[in-house]
């Protein structure tokens, strides 16, 4: 009997721990992206749409959890993206395309102030933005810090 309770109890936690794992995703994975050239009708300058891979499309929707470098987007603190390059080269800055960033939406209860390249590691819902010019490729809804 306690044979079958060590058997179950090892299978059930290497199930946890396979599931977990399976969330765990890197920038390698979000790189899954082209770019095509869009003219704006209205104002009549170039803009890029992403076309995401396949890889990148299985996860829309699914909790995923990254790691990267905390980037503030705004004084107070209260607007991050999590970027696979620390401050001095990324995206914004000229060192690295648009897939190399992820905006948090960031659970208010975790809200605070980040240190600038702080690397952490968050847990949400990864969404997909297409359509949105004025929106990031990448979304993590619900982001929490592990």
């Amino acid at each position: 009997m306690r044979f079958r309770l060590l058997f179950l109890t090892l299978i059930i936690s290497s199930l946890g721990y396979t599931l977990q794992a399976q969330n765990n995703i890197d920038w390698e994975t979000l790189a899954d992206v082209g770019f095509e050239d869009h003219l704006s009708e209205d104002y009549g300058v170039p803009y890029q749409v992403a076309t995401f891979g396949e890889k990148v499309r299985k996860l829309e929707g699914q909790a995923i959890q990254i790691r990267g470098y905390m980037i503030p987007l705004d004084a107070m603190g209260l607007s991050y993206v999590l970027s696979r390059n620390p401050n001095a080269s990324c995206f914004f800055c000229g060192g690295a395309g648009p897939e190399s960033i992820i905006k948090l939406k960031i659970k208010p209860e975790h809200i605070k102030r980040y240190q600038t390249d702080e690397v952490r590691t968050f847990r949400g819902t990864l969404q997909l933005n297409e359509s949105n010019r004025k929106a990031f490729n990448y979304v993590l809804l619900e982001a929490e810090p592990l």
